[in-house]
């Protein structure tokens, strides 16, 4: 299936997305840009990289074909977001018969395209030069259920990538079978999974084959409308939460002095931590002692201030663990139900559990887990969503005891 046939059919019937993905793309993009917004203002959003070709040929393009085109050029100044030069940019009546706005760049730029979207509540595109992000089709605003065309800058994306996919495709791998490990903790507590992430989840697989030859233009498109798939199953998710891989990702992102971590090494990690899962028996399993390991509400408050004081964390952190507290009445009983389906979550760990070896063995200069890496999982996992299988193993115990015992 189409992602374009996809969104419309399962978002807002109303609304279609054009979604391309093609080398030279930026030879047609004005003719694109004035089908999809004939009337009004489009106003440019672009990055340096793409300063010239705005400038010199996409903007005089568009005003040849009659749209007019307003310009923004997003520099990295000291203390100014894009956001704030995107608004600005919006001043001396550019905002009326504004038609979308358009960004030319990578996924942050898009991101604080689709946040100014969302306040003047207007449609917008983009050109990436990047695989899409998580966020890439979250909504942006009640009647603008996604961005009305995402198109690849696979030339672009090339130059990134410098002749290998491997990173790429083990970096995609990691975070969508770790998404599929929550989907089954998600199962596990008897919880329903909207049968449409189902089915963006089985789109989403990248062919490992394509690690092992230089990338062509096909193979570029194939990986980044594998990436496309990825992000429309995250946008499916976060309607029910973050997912667990998310959770550690914005927690080592927050942390100061957190060094940075390879995909790899975190599928390393959860192959380890997967594998402790798959050794315990059902019958081995027991609700009221992990319940009982659960300390009352204040003194677990006052605990994760200390560790977001010693990771260098803001406190804001301690709403994400409010929000998904469980006392100890409520942790029994949820064991319970994830006892009654453990044989049969094990069953579909198994093959996540080797995946995510497969792709730890791509690193064959890799040594030990950094205890960095550790201390990161096993701290985001006192902040993980109900329902992950990261807050399930953190609450069984698991989590730490594989990785230090």
């Amino acid at each position: 299936m189409r992602i374009a046939d996809f969104l419309f059919a399962n978002f807002l019937p109303q609304q279609r997305a054009t979604i391309a993905f093609q080398a030279g793309i930026a030879d047609h993009l004005g003719a694109f840009i004035r089908q999809i917004w004939p009337n009004g203002r489009v106003l440019i959003v672009a990055q340096p990289r793409y300063r010239e070709y705005c400038e010199r040929k996409l903007i005089a393009e568009l005003r040849a074909q009659g749209v007019d085109a307003p310009y923004c050029l997003c520099l990295e100044q000291p203390g100014v977001t894009p956001l704030q030069q995107i608004q600005e940019s919006l001043s001396d009546g550019v905002l009326e018969k504004l038609s979308a706005i358009f960004s030319l760049g990578d996924n942050i730029l898009f991101k604080y395209v689709r946040e100014q979207s969302s306040i003047v509540g207007i449609p917008c595109g983009a050109l990436l030069d990047e695989f899409a992000d998580p966020h890439v089709f979250d909504a942006i605003a009640e009647n603008i259920p996604f961005a009305s065309a995402i198109f690849f800058d696979i030339d672009a994306i090339a130059e990134r990538l410098k002749g290998r996919t491997d990173d790429a495709i083990c970096a995609l791998e990691t975070e969508l079978y770790s998404l599929k490990a929550d989907m089954l903790a998600i199962n596990s507590f008897n919880k329903p999974v909207n049968k449409i992430l189902l089915d963006a989840v089985e789109q989403s697989a990248p062919d490992r084959s394509l690690a092992k030859y230089a990338p062509d233009e096909d193979s570029l498109a194939q990986l980044a409308e594998s990436y496309s798939w990825f992000a429309i199953s995250c946008r499916i998710f976060h309607e029910m939460q973050e997912t667990s891989f998310e959770t550690v990702a914005d927690y080592v992102r927050a942390a100061a002095d957190m060094p940075t971590f390879t995909h790899t090494q975190h599928a390393r990690l959860l192959a380890q931590v997967f594998d402790a899962a798959l050794e315990i028996e059902s019958l081995e399993i027991d609700p009221d002692a992990c319940a009982s390991r659960q300390p009352p509400k204040e003194i677990l408050t006052r605990t994760l201030q200390q560790t977001l004081l010693e990771d260098g964390v803001n406190f804001a952190w301690l709403r994400r663990a409010e929000a998904n507290y469980s006392d100890r009445i409520a942790m029994r009983n949820e064991l319970n139900s994830v006892l009654l389906n453990w044989d049969e979550f094990c069953a579909h760990l198994r093959a996540i559990a080797d995946v995510m070896r497969a792709i730890a063995a791509d690193d064959p200069a890799a040594d030990d887990l950094d205890p960095a890496l550790k201390n990161a999982w096993i701290h985001a996992a006192r902040f993980a969503p109900k329902h992950s299988y990261l807050k399930l193993f953190a609450d069984m115990g698991i989590v730490e005891s594989s990785l230090y015992l």
